[in-house]
């Protein structure tokens, strides 16, 4: 394990070590803590957590979702469904004006608590690796082990690319010795010393955990503050809920409840019994005092290896929680890689790895030790924990449908256990415990301003939509408006307006399927020009792992005079998006002239060898042009907070990645046209 519970919780007493392990009164309640807390992970997590999944993928997002849909079909509200919500990433439901306060409150619940997750994943990586470093057998300048440590934290983020199946096939075995080898360091110590484990085994009775707060010689506030230490223990809690997506719920429940738990007992029991009979050891690191001496190198290799594969764990958290952010659209625009087409939670994030790896080595560098880390470990995992409490009781009640009795028994207990834990970290702000703090509070700055832009741009589209509409209902004149949104506006623009059309075949990128963007109405308002031929290509992703190359394009003809068409490009979550393989215009070239052959509603045309879309025995296109969309976005409000929040927004989107590079358009002809839109 990353932490050792006891040197944690007796190192912050070492001036009163001496009269500590007479009564042997901490080492024995500090035991029933920790089994306590792992027992959480048991309750908690295991048996109720673990239930709620989203197309079997975890974490706090998915836990959200979850609950909105279930809100949105009790409020009886237009909402898109998950296909549509995921594809076009709109945000939260169809009208974010609309939605019920019940609705703000759970996506704040959310967004929070994997803001709080994130910013304690970049203090665990390198806590993981300093803590096994630290070691009787590396005796080395603190300079030379923080350039080891560094050196480990580069090869653990530059694996993340081959995919937690392939990690998994080196991860599992080795975890599975080093659970069995802590389990026999355990037993060992337990053989060793009976009479020790038989008094140490009274801490699993709950009468300790009284003794210890109430009646021990450390009661009162100092046994309060050894919460800071036991919680340690039940970190990774978070992150084995979010990697639920990459290893699925069964077999994470089968590894700890018959490896995992009782290996991790038995070696607690042991550093327990070890500390009781030599309280000098409060010094030394508890885990290799119970190790034989011939044996201390493997088990730190082993020790180190296991830190390494602990880090990997959050790491691929923290991939599926940015995943499940951006098909919210609480990122901007992000490649997200399936490294499985068997499970769709195994995702990898090149910009997140990279990200976080700088922040996980400048964290190394800036701290040098895992004493150090110390105190900057747990608050905010520890605040993640009360959310996902309150999560689950919208769980309980709106998606389960208990009453509020049932509701309240069940969650009750867990969120005054998650407010001690989180209440006793709270002590160690003021040394390090502001990082992760910072770092959760930056997250979620920056997640609620893509948000909210992404909420404002929604709802100005859906308000154009329904004006414009309106206007064509009421047959109004197509020239009462400069610009349009709907395909149907965009048909009576063409029809009525003295418009130059120059042969060729504009593929106008769209986030909508009939959609018309901005960059449409530029080149009409601007240029009084537009090609020929205008296609509105939406990409969508299916829910499927691969699209048959038969279904891969959805075609239409909206007006065969005017060269006005729809296409709709769908691909397969487990598709992975390079360059050759999302190639838009080596697949529209060949899928829409095999498309055309066969569809009744599609014009009477080809794709000739130079890919250009030709109709009958005219040729119409010389060339296919690419249009991009890019948009600059102003306030509409004359405020200095709206305007920070749509500079933001558009700093956001300025950084996010080039569609160019994403649909794989390099060496295409492409024109990027740039509009500005008010917020």
């Amino acid at each position: 394990m990353r932490v050792l519970l006891m040197i944690r919780i007796l190192e912050r007493d070492k001036a009163g070590v001496g009269n500590l392990f007479p009564a042997m009164s901490v080492p024995e309640s500090a035991w029933h803590g920790l089994f306590d807390a792992e027992s959480l992970i048991c309750y908690k997590y295991i048996g109720l957590v673990m239930r709620v999944s989203h197309h079997g993928e975890g974490g706090t997002f998915a836990m959200m979702k979850v609950i909105l849909q279930t809100l949105r079909h009790t409020n009886h509200e237009d909402s898109t469904s998950e296909e549509d919500t995921d594809e076009e990433m709109t945000g939260i439901g169809s009208n974010p004006e609309r939605g019920s306060c019940q609705q703000s409150v759970v996506l704040f619940l959310g967004v929070v608590s994997c803001s709080m997750l994130v910013g304690d994943g970049v203090i665990t990586p390198p806590n993981s690796v300093l803590g096994a470093l630290n070691s009787p057998c590396l005796q080395v300048s603190e300079s030379w082990n923080v350039f080891i440590a560094v050196m480990i934290l580069l090869g653990v983020f530059g694996l993340q690319r081959v995919g937690s199946r392939i990690i998994g096939w080196i991860a599992g075995p080795l975890m599975v010795l080093w659970f069995l080898t802590i389990a026999a360091m355990g037993i060992y110590q337990i053989a060793m010393n009976p009479e020790l484990a038989a008094y140490m085994a009274h801490g699993f009775s709950p009468v300790k955990l009284y003794h210890f707060f109430v009646l021990g010689e450390f009661r009162g506030f100092r046994a309060y503050r050894a919460i800071a230490g036991v919680v340690l223990c039940v970190t990774g809690a978070e992150a084995l809920y979010a990697d639920m997506g990459h290893f699925g719920a069964g077999p994470i429940t089968t590894a700890w409840f018959f490896l995992v738990w009782p290996c991790l007992t038995l070696q607690y029991f042991g550093q327990a019994i070890v500390l009781a009979a030599d309280p000098t050891l409060i010094n030394s690191n508890p885990l290799y005092s119970t190790v034989p001496n011939s044996l201390i190198w493997p088990v730190f290799i082993l020790a180190a290896l296991a830190a390494i594969i602990a880090s990997q764990a959050l790491i691929s958290g923290v991939f599926t929680l940015m995943s499940q952010a951006h098909a919210l659209g609480l990122v901007p625009r992000i490649l997200v890689l399936h490294t499985n087409p068997d499970e769709r939670g195994q995702v990898y994030i090149p910009e997140i790895n990279w990200l976080l790896m700088i922040a996980c080595i400048l964290v190394t560098v800036a701290f040098k030790t895992s004493d150090a880390l110390v105190s900057a470990y747990g608050i905010a995992v520890t605040g993640a924990f009360i959310f996902t409490t309150l999560l689950l009781c919208f769980v309980l009640h709106y998606v389960w449908k208990c009453c509020w009795a049932v509701t309240l028994l069940a969650i009750l207990p867990m969120l005054m256990i998650d407010l001690v834990f989180w209440t006793a970290n709270l002590m160690k702000v003021l040394q390090a415990g502001w990082v992760p703090l910072v770092l959760s509070g930056l997250i979620y700055f920056l997640m609620y301003s893509h948000h909210w832009g992404r909420n404002r741009e929604l709802a100005n589209h859906i308000h154009e939509e329904e004006e414009e509409l309106a206007n064509l209902h009421r047959h109004s004149k197509a020239g009462s408006r400069s610009s349009c949104c709907t395909v149907w506006g965009l048909r009576r623009h063409l029809a009525s307006r003295d418009l130059a059309r120059p042969d060729g075949t504009a593929f106008f990128l769209t986030p909508k399927e009939g959609r018309v963007p901005s960059s449409v109405n530029v080149l009409i308002n601007e240029l009084g020009s537009v090609p020929r031929t205008l296609v509105l290509l939406h990409v969508a992703y299916s829910e499927e792992p691969f699209v048959a190359e038969s279904e891969r394009l959805k075609w239409s003809t909206v007006d065969r005079g005017l060269g006005l068409h729809t296409a709709t490009l769908s691909f397969g979550y487990a598709e992975p998006l390079t360059a050759a393989r999302f190639d838009l215009d080596s697949k529209l070239a060949f899928l829409t002239q095999d498309h055309i052959t066969r569809s009744k509603t599609a014009p009477a045309g080809r794709i000739d060898e130079e890919g250009n879309l030709t109709f009958g025995k005219v040729r119409a296109d010389p060339h296919v042009t690419y249009i991009v969309n890019s948009k600059r976005f102003v306030a509409a409000e004359d405020s200095c907070l709206a305007r920070a929040q749509v500079a933001i927004f558009s700093l956001l989107n300025r950084n996010s990645q080039s569609p160019v590079s994403f649909f794989g358009l390099q060496g295409q002809s492409v024109l990027e046209v740039s509009a500005v839109a008010e917020l």
